[in-house]
């Protein structure tokens, strides 16, 4: 690869992992402006593999689906999605977008990240708390 071309690379990898690193915070998913939703993507940058948005900001209360996509190409089809404290556990297979929904009634900083494989990057849910 020349030099421009590693340039180019190196640069596209650091505005994946700057981006990234913005919470996500959804726009009112329905009527009711407590529901909010977003898609949660398992991808591979260069030989790393992970959950973007790697930063979700939800209120306490709010009813949060989340679209968990599997776009990760290669023999291994499945990638998983665990979210901790609020018990969801999914099995994500490449084309195949499962939903889940759930209540945020906890406040705090709650990891995702692929159960199946540990070594690829997940990302972190923030409750803010009601007042």
């Amino acid at each position: 690869m020349k030099m421009t071309g590693k340039i180019v690379a190196v640069l596209a990898l650091y505005g994946l992992v700057a981006a990234a690193a913005r919470p996500a915070i959804a726009a009112d998913a329905g009527s009711a402006s407590n529901e909010k939703k977003f898609t949660v993507v398992a991808e591979q940058v260069g030989k790393s593999k992970w959950w973007f948005p790697s930063n979700i900001m939800v209120n306490q209360g709010d009813k949060v689906t989340l679209v968990l996509k599997n776009e990760i190409e290669g023999a291994d089809i499945t990638h998983g999605f665990e979210l901790d404290g609020y018990d969801i556990k999914e099995v994500v297979t490449r084309g195949v977008p499962k939903t889940v929904t759930f209540t945020a009634d906890k406040p705090g900083i709650f990891h995702y990240y692929c159960q199946l494989h540990p070594a690829h990057i997940g990302g972190d849910l923030l409750v803010v708390p009601s007042k």
